[in-house]
């Protein structure tokens, strides 16, 4: 499997970064970012789609919020 990254953080000093990286091998995306842990919003998000055992909520923050959708276009534009 090989993992390209498609958008970080534009806040990073290096570690532990909120990041979206495309599997080059399937097309899917991953996200790498917060684990969503608060009672009222991970059941918020209940109501509109169950997560399975193996789901989590990732939470980005709004700064991402072009940075992603741009990797998002160049990567569709590729």
């Amino acid at each position: 499997m090989a993992l390209r990254l498609l958008a970080i953080d534009p806040n990073t000093q290096g570690g532990n970064c909120l990041a979206v990286h495309l599997d080059e091998d399937t097309g899917d995306i991953l996200f790498q970012g917060w684990t969503e842990v608060a009672p009222q919003v991970l059941a918020e998000a209940e109501r509109n789609s169950p997560l399975a055992p193996h789901e989590s909520l990732v939470r980005f923050p709004a700064r991402m919020r072009e940075t992603i959708l741009e990797a998002l276009r160049d990567d569709a534009e590729t």
